[in-house]
């Protein structure tokens, strides 16, 4: 009995989360012309999403040399933004792993006023159905407006 109880335990260590989720914070900061984007999303998921092009094995000994370059192609993928009615692309800045959490630095410069903002985000849903993308934009002296991405939806545009 205990030994069916041991091996009940471990296969439930070794069952998949079920919960799919990333958060995409965009800041505009208007002192220095910038749109800058937080996303916080699950390492492993992302690196499963990757698996057929590079083993990334982030922040391992063993990690890929372009892992930054890989996750920015992706994230290109997965998300578009339109700024004021043009279509904006975002430098890389950066990444940092948290344990189990991944967050990507993104920035869009050039951006002196956030009048309308069009937000289209399908990060992992290509692998994960169940996949929520929550997306916060933050603006100085605003409400933070929020919108969830699920399999399928379109572009969400925020307006202000």
């Amino acid at each position: 009995m205990k030994a069916a109880l041991l091996a009940l335990g471990f296969l439930g260590a070794l069952t998949v989360h079920d919960f799919f989720v990333s958060i995409l914070t965009i800041r505009h900061v208007p002192d220095t012309r910038t749109l800058d984007l937080t996303w916080r999303m699950t390492a492993h998921d992302i690196e499963h999403a990757l698996e057929n092009v590079a083993p990334l094995k982030l922040s391992s000994e063993q990690e890929h040399p372009k892992a930054d370059s890989i996750l920015n192609a992706y994230l290109h993928e997965h998300l578009q933004l339109v700024v004021n009615g043009e279509k904006a692309t975002w430098n890389w800045i950066g990444r940092e792993l948290d344990g189990e959490t991944l967050y990507c630095y993104l920035q869009l410069t050039g951006i002196d006023s956030l009048t309308e903002l069009s937000v289209s985000n399908s990060l992992l849903q290509d692998l994960f159905y169940e996949q929520q993308n929550l997306v916060h934009v933050e603006r100085p002296g605003q409400p933070t407006l929020s919108h969830t991405y699920i399999l399928g939806a379109g572009a969400h545009t925020f307006t202000w």
